[in-house]
């Protein structure tokens, strides 16, 4: 019997090993586990976390074992943040982006110096929202984005009271900056047709992720160093169920870009009934794109609930200026964004709409931008407003005498791009 159950066993002990070792390196090995869970930075982030909770004084006072813990782990613990990537890598220079979440800044790396831009969120911030996942969804869609109109990551680390994210950086401001340079914030309709032509593939390359922005806004797309969009800030994105939609009634995106079926489901009782799909990117494209054509927007006003009932009531509520004047062709494109979601045009419909004929997509980032940014230098920051330090936040209140837990959602947050090692012998 024991000699059946031993032929039962698939693989051997050293078989086991390697695939084990594949996982901790990020290769599958044929299993069905979540790779990040398991990958070398979860686990030392585990670690981490495990000694910064036990390491207080009235739980080494009042247990021997967490003592001797903390005692045997307290040199590697030291000499393991020593070799991670954290903050001392990195020459801080100016803040280009403030915001409840905390700030970014662009950054140059001291051994490299390559320059990136970094994005600081305070980890009490994002434990205090009522869905402290949208860190983990930022981090997981530029770690894994392979388009060229999102903005990618290099790094991603952590210390007790900060979460860092390290950018792309793109020099060539935002898209808000540049129709703040043009009269009355209005594009020539040249220059609107290419960067609409473009962010039509930012979103869809979001949407192929699986993932929905929920917060597309000039502030959100930014122009890199040869004057393509980048989309960025992904920090309201949400992952789509297996029915492609996202169930929620967390307060998301911005007042004067929410669609209709979103601030529906921010109201909806009971929840269960709040959902929605990646229809309501396009719908933000296309207030988007009436900014750009009018330098306002479509449903503005002073007081928020004026703006959110003008979005619910779109249908009489939604009007276009005699003046500019566009073609029909244009007016239309707006038309076929700002309606039900039902009927709203995806991006197959905007491929085929008659704004965009002509349009070769594949070859996009080939064609010359209208604006290419005139930069000093990799880290030339003109093209955006300059901030002033905030005052640092309250820290990460740990109870004193207790495993508090706090640490435990950050795990798996690290990453860096794999290093090729040379082949042992």
């Amino acid at each position: 019997m024991l000699h059946g159950e031993m032929a039962d066993i698939s693989q051997s002990i050293p078989g086991r090993q390697v695939r084990l070792n594949q996982l901790i390196l990020g290769k599958s090995g044929g299993t069905s586990l979540n790779l990040q869970q398991v990958s070398r930075d979860s686990l030392l982030d585990a670690l981490c976390a495990l000694y910064d909770e036990l390491n207080k004084e009235s739980l080494r006072k009042d247990n021997k074992l967490i003592s001797s813990f903390v005692d045997k782990y307290r040199g590697t613990l030291a000499e393991l943040r020593q070799m991670r990537v954290n903050i001392k890598d990195f020459e801080m220079k100016k803040i280009i982006g403030q915001g409840h979440f905390g700030e970014v800044r662009v950054v140059r790396e001291k051994s490299s110096g390559d320059v990136f831009a970094m994005k600081v969120l305070h980890k009490n911030e994002t434990l205090s929202q009522s869905n402290a996942a949208f860190f983990a969804e930022e981090r997981d869609i530029m770690a894994n984005a392979a388009s060229p109109w999102l903005t990618k990551l290099h790094h991603a680390f952590q210390d007790m009271q900060h979460l860092y994210l390290v950018m792309e950086f793109h020099p060539g401001g935002d898209l808000l900056a540049l129709l703040e340079k043009h009269r009355d914030s209005i594009l020539p309709p040249e220059t609107a047709h290419f960067y609409l032509a473009e962010l039509v593939e930012a979103i869809h390359s979001l949407h192929s992720m699986g993932y929905v922005h929920r917060d597309i806004k000039p502030d959100n797309i930014l122009i890199d160093r040869i004057g393509h969009v980048k989309l960025a800030d992904f920090g309201s994105a949400s992952k789509l169920n297996a029915q492609k939609m996202v169930t929620s009634r967390m307060p998301v995106g911005t007042p004067d870009y929410i669609a209709p079926e979103v601030l529906i489901a921010m109201n909806s009782v009971p929840a269960a009934t709040a959902s929605y799909g990646v229809e309501c990117d396009w719908w933000s494209l296309g207030i988007v794109a009436y900014e750009m054509f009018y330098g306002q927007m479509p449903f503005s006003d002073d007081r928020v609930v004026v703006t959110y009932n003008n979005i619910m009531n779109f249908k009489t509520s939604l009007h276009f200026p005699e003046e500019p004047s566009y073609p029909k062709e244009t007016i239309s494109l707006m038309k076929n964004l700002l309606c039900e979601a039902t009927v709203r045009a995806d991006h197959q419909a905007l491929y085929q709409h008659p704004y965009f004929a002509g349009v070769d997509w594949p070859a996009l980032r080939n064609k010359v931008p209208p604006y290419v940014p005139i930069l000093k230098g990799e880290d030339d920051t003109s093209y955006f407003d300059e901030f002033e330090p905030e005052p640092s936040s309250p820290t990460l209140e740990i109870p004193k005498k207790e495993f508090s837990g706090k640490q435990l959602p950050f795990i798996g947050f690290t990453f860096s791009h794999p290093v090729d090692t040379p082949a042992t012998r």
